[in-house]
C-alpha cells in the first residue's frame, strides 16, 4: 500500500507524519517526501534530517521546498526558520555565527546576558515567551513565595527550547498546503508554563510562507508573556539605498544615537566597519481587516520582500538598523510584537505586557512575501501606500518616557 492511500484513509484529505513526539517516544532522524511520491500537483518536497559536528552537532532541520520558495524549519530551536530562497535568491542574512548552533552550547546569561547572541544567524528566530528584550533586574515569586529580584536575560529562552512535537502535513487537494507543526513548552516548577503551538505553511509555487502561532498559559495562575518575530534581511534585499515602505502612525528613537539618524530612519546605506546598531519604536496602520506590511525594496525597486501582520495581535513594530560590516553582520530586522524590546520591567509600566488568564492564549498570524520584479514591487507599494493613504506619520527626533527609558 502507498504512503498516499495508507495515510489518507486516517486523516481523509491530508497526508501527516510525525517526525517526533516526545511523550510518544517518537523519533525520526531522516525523511523525505516528494510531490512525485504523493502523485499531487506542482513540484515540491520536504526533507527532514539531523546536523553533525562542531556547534551543529544534533540539531534538526526540516526543508520545505514548494517548487520556487525553501526555507529551513529547525525544531532544535524553537521552530525558527534559518534561511530561504526564492528563485535563487537569498532570504537571511550572514550572521558572524555562521553555522545553526545547538542550544546546549548557548549560555544565556554569558556577557552579562547577551549569551543569546552566541546563537543568533536566523532569518525569522522568535523572542520570548516569558520575556524578551534587553536584559534587566525583575523581580519574581520564588519557591517560597518570596518576592526576588532575577536578572532577564536578551530576548528570552524560546529560541533555545527543542520542540517536544513535529510533523509535516501535505493537502492532498487544491490548494495542497505544505505545513510543519511544531509544539515547544518554556516551562518550569515554581514558574512559567507556557506551550506554543506552530503551523508554518506554504503552497507549491507560492512567493509566501505562513506562520501561525498560538501561546497558551497552561498554569492555574494568570501570567505574563511577550513574544516578538525578529525578522532579518541582508542581501540581496539590504543594500546602499535600500527603503523601507510601511503604513506608518509614529516613529520614535530608541536612543540618543538613534535618534541622531532620524532624518533617514527608513532608508538603508552602504556596510560600514564599526556601526553601531540604531533602533527605531514604530505603531503602524492596520488596512480595513486591522493588518499592516511593512516592505524592505532594494535600491532600484527591482527587488522587495515583505511581513504582513495584524496591529491588534502585534501592536508595537521595531526597526532594527545594523548596517555594520560583512563580516559583522550587514542586517536589518523587521520585528512585529506585542511590546517593545525594552526590559520586561519598562514594558510592564507601559502596559505593554500581555497578561494571559489560566488556560487563555495568544494567537498571531505573519505572512512573508517575496517581490521579483518591477511590476510586482510597484504593485505591492500601492497596496501598502493605500493603507496609510491621507495620514502624516509623526517622526519624533528625540526618545520620549512613553517609547524608551534611555
Amino acid at each position: 500500500m502507498s504512503r498516499r492511500s495508507e495515510l489518507s484513509k486516517s486523516l481523509r484529505g491530508f497526508f501527516e507524519k510525525t517526525l517526533t513526539d516526545v511523550e510518544r517516544e517518537i523519533y525520526i532522524e531522516k525523511w523525505k517526501v516528494s510531490s512525485e511520491e504523493l502523485g499531487s500537483d506542482g513540484e515540491w518536497r520536504i526533507e527532514k534530517r539531523r546536523l553533525y559536528g562542531g556547534l551543529s552537532d544534533c540539531v534538526d532541520i526540516v526543508e520545505v521546498d514548494n517548487g520556487r520558495f525553501s526555507f529551513v524549519v529547525v525544531p532544535t530551536r524553537g521552530m525558527g526558520i534559518w534561511k530561504g530562497r526564492f528563485e535563487g535568491v537569498c532570504l537571511g542574512w550572514n550572521s558572524p555565527v555562521r553555522s545553526l548552533v545547538h542550544p546546549s552550547f548557548v549560555n544565556l546569561e554569558g556577557r552579562d546576558g547577551l549569551g543569546w547572541l552566541d546563537g543568533f544567524n536566523e532569518w525569522i528566530v522568535r523572542c520570548g515567551i516569558g520575556s524578551f528584550g534587553a536584559p534587566g533586574p525583575d523581580k519574581i515569586i520564588d519557591n517560597m513565595g518570596n518576592e526576588k529580584e532575577v536578572m532577564l536575560t536578551l530576548h528570552g529562552k524560546v529560541a533555545n527550547i527543542p520542540a517536544n512535537t513535529v510533523k509535516a502535513r501535505m493537502r492532498l487537494e487544491p490548494p495542497y498546503e505544505l505545513s510543519i507543526t511544531g509544539r515547544v513548552y518554556e516551562r518550569s516548577m515554581f514558574g512559567s508554563d507556557f506551550e506554543m503551538d506552530t503551523e508554518i505553511t506554504t503552497t507549491p509555487g507560492a512567493d509566501s510562507i505562513k506562520i501561525i502561532d498560538t501561546v497558551r498559559n497552561l498554569r492555574s495562575l494568570p501570567d505574563e508573556m511577550q513574544t516578538l518575530y525578529h525578522c532579518n534581511y541582508g542581501s540581496p534585499f539590504l543594500e546602499e539605498g535600500s527603503h523601507l515602505l510601511a503604513p506608518i502612525q509614529k516613529v520614535v528613537p530608541r536612543d540618543p544615537r538613534a535618534a541622531e539618524g532620524i532624518s533617514e530612519f527608513d532608508v538603508f546605506g552602504p556596510p560600514q566597519t564599526g556601526f553601531v546598531e540604531r533602533v527605531y519604536f514604530l505603531k503602524m496602520i492596520g488596512d480595513e481587516k486591522g493588518r499592516a506590511s511593512v516592505m524592505l525594496v532594494n535600491k532600484d525597486e527591482t527587488k522587495a520582500t515583505s511581513v504582513s501582520f495584524s496591529v491588534k495581535e502585534l501592536p508595537c513594530f521595531t526597526l532594527w538598523k545594523n548596517t555594520s560590516s560583512l563580516k559583522e553582520g550587514y542586517v536589518v530586522g523587521l520585528e512585529p510584537g506585542t511590546s517593545y524590546p525594552n526590559s520586561k520591567a519598562f514594558e510592564r509600566k507601559q502596559e505593554r505586557v500581555v497578561k494571559l488568564k489560566p488556560g487563555e492564549n495568544h494567537r498571531s498570524e505573519i505572512n512573508f512575501s517575496v517581490y521579483a520584479s518591477q511590476a510586482e514591487v510597484n504593485r505591492a507599494k500601492k497596496r501598502i501606500e493605500e493603507i496609510g493613504k491621507g495620514i502624516e506619520p509623526e517622526i519624533l527626533d528625540r526618545p520620549v518616557k512613553e517609547f524608551s527609558p534611555y
